[in-house]
Formats: structure tokens, sequence, C-alpha cells
């Protein structure tokens, strides 16, 4: 009969990204095939890596239909010896113009956008680094194409090891359910937070956060001698802990106190990663957070399955589903 963690176990094949989604590979092999037979001449060698939620395998189906995938390309030179790291993104853009209408520089990466009928169908991201530099660390390339001077720079970064700080923190099916509750996180998000701007939680802070905050939960039966995982439990306990990250921190511009919360990228450069959200915007976040964990309260207070999930729909959308669980005599429901 149908549990409430039957309707999580759903939930999550209706919203995960297949890691080896046929149509994103394909679309990234092309760019790479074209980015290797039309870069410039005057362009240093490079190898590539796949980051971001795809090779961490925590990605979500966007509700726009973007697809979007995040390729890295290691570039054999010093930083030093280009003070302008557009110069190394412009390389990029130059071999894959024309491929689709829209080829751009972004503040973080290089940007292939396809489109169907007008609207955006899914993109690839190159990001640029600088790999053989003095310090042996890796930087990435900063700035948009016509940036101001003080907007174009190089950032230490590690994605590589931040793909396996994560992949490895957990093994086996504490790490599924690890990578579960992350995508869980992810899709509320999308569900009850507007997309512009810095306004939402970024994906790499809710997976930093569920990095440092999530614990396996499961359950004994001691008739059958098996454990079985509760993907509620997981999340009721990370939510209730994120919650528990906040301070309250005096706004100057509304001349009130706000919540704020601080989560640093367990990589190099450890920035925080609310840094670009403003206190309102954190303090916003702060009471969404509240809603869910008392939202959550209220399901875990309900008597029926259906109940639970009727709840549950309201906090992550129509993907989560609403089961029912019907005794064989009668029509009585429990949960």
């Amino acid at each position: 009969m149908p549990t409430l963690q039957t309707a999580f176990t759903d939930f999550h094949e209706a919203i995960k990204l297949d890691d080896e989604n046929e149509t994103l590979r394909e679309k990234r092999e092309i760019l790479l095939k074209k980015l290797k037979e039309n870069i410039s001449e005057d362009a240093a060698s490079y190898t590539t890596f796949n980051q971001g939620s795809y090779a961490m395998h925590t990605g979500i189906k966007p509700e726009d239909s973007d697809y979007d995938i995040d390729v890295g390309l290691k570039f054999d030179i010093n930083k030093a010896d280009y003070e302008d790291p557009v110069k190394v993104k412009q390389w990029v853009k130059d071999a894959l113009e024309g491929h689709t209408k829209s080829v751009e520089i972004r503040r973080s990466c290089v940007t292939v956008q396809y489109q169907q009928n007008e609207g955006p169908l899914y993109h690839v991201d190159f990001a640029v680094y600088a790999a053989n530099n003095d310090d042996l660390k890796l930087y990435i390339a900063k700035g948009k194409e016509f940036s101001d001077n003080d907007q174009k720079y190089w950032e230490v970064s590690d994605p590589q090891g931040l793909i396996g700080v994560v992949s490895n923190k957990y093994s086996g099916k504490d790490a599924e359910q690890f990578r579960r509750i992350i995508r869980y996180m992810k899709k509320w998000k999308i569900h009850n937070f507007s997309s512009s701007g810095n306004s939402a939680p970024t994906g790499i802070s809710l997976t930093t956060l569920a990095y440092n905050l999530f614990s396996p939960s499961s359950v004994y039966d001691s008739f059958t001698n098996t454990s079985s995982y509760n993907d509620f439990k997981a999340l009721r306990n990370l939510v209730t802990n994120i919650k528990s990250q906040f301070s309250l921190k005096f706004d100057s511009e509304s001349n009130a106190f706000c919540y704020s919360i601080i989560t640093n990228l367990p990589t190099e450069p450890y920035n925080n990663l609310f840094e670009k959200m403003s206190l309102k915007q954190q303090d916003t976040f702060h009471s969404k957070i509240v809603a869910m964990d008392e939202k959550l309260d209220e399901v875990e207070g309900k008597d029926t399955l259906s109940e639970k999930c009727t709840l549950l729909a309201e906090l992550f959308g129509d993907d989560f589903p609403v089961l029912s669980e019907r005794s064989i005599v009668g029509s009585t429901e429990s949960a």
C-alpha cells in the first residue's frame, strides 16, 4: 500500500534531471567539437570537464523548460599574462558565434542559448579558467564584454574540488537520500521564490546548507530486520537546522532588524553564498523557511496520507502526488 515515502519517491522521479540526459549530452558534444574546430590559433590549449549540479547529480527539471549544463574550460595560461580575463572568454565566444542566435559573455561564463518558437529551450554555460598559475591554483574569468575594468578580474576557484566534497560527503543509499533532499529543496525554491535577481537562494547555497546540515534518516523494522529511508524526516530535520542558522542583524536601509544568514562555500574561494542577497531578501528567505517548517509540522500532525500529501503539494507544487492509503475493509484512510 502507498506510504508517504512512496509519495516522495514518485515526486523525486518526476523532478529529477537524469544524470545522462541525452539531449544535453549531445548539445555539449556538438559545441565542444565546434569550439575545437573554430577556436583561434592565438588561443591557448585547454581541457574540459563537467561542473555544477549536472556533475554533482543534484539537478532538477526546470519549470520553464530551459535546461542547462555547465562545462569548465581550463586554459593552459597564467592569469598574470592576461590582465583582462574577458579576452580569454572572447576566444570561446568567437569560436561559437553563429551556432545559435544567442552566444553571450556573461559575468561568470559564456552562454550558448538554444531556443524553440522564440522561447528558451536549453543552454550550455562555459566557465573559463586559467589553469597554469604560479600558486598552482585555478582562477575563473569574471566580467562581461563591456564591463568596467574593475568588474573584470580573475577569482580563485575550485569547481572540481567542490564536486568532490559534495559527491563524497555520503556513500551508498545515504548519498542517494542526500541528493533527493537537495532536489526537494531546489524544487521548493522554484515554487516559492521569484526567479529574478538575487531574491532567491541559489542552488549551490541550498546544496551547501544540505552539505553542512543534512543527516540521513531511516526507520528500522525489527520484524523484517531491514531499514527503509524516511525522506520526510530527513527533510524535516534539515529545514529545522536551516532555520537555526539565521540571526538578527540591523538593516540601516529599512531601519529595522532582519534575519540574516551566512554560509560559506566549502572550497575556495570560501565565500559567503548569501552575500549577494540584501538583508531584506535574507529576511524573506527566513520567513519562507519558517513557513516551510510550520507546514511540515502541520503535515506531521495529519492522520491520513491524502491530507499529508495535499499539504506537501502546497509546498512543492503539482509534481508532488496526492496519494491515499485505504484499508482493505471499509474506506478508512490511514497515514
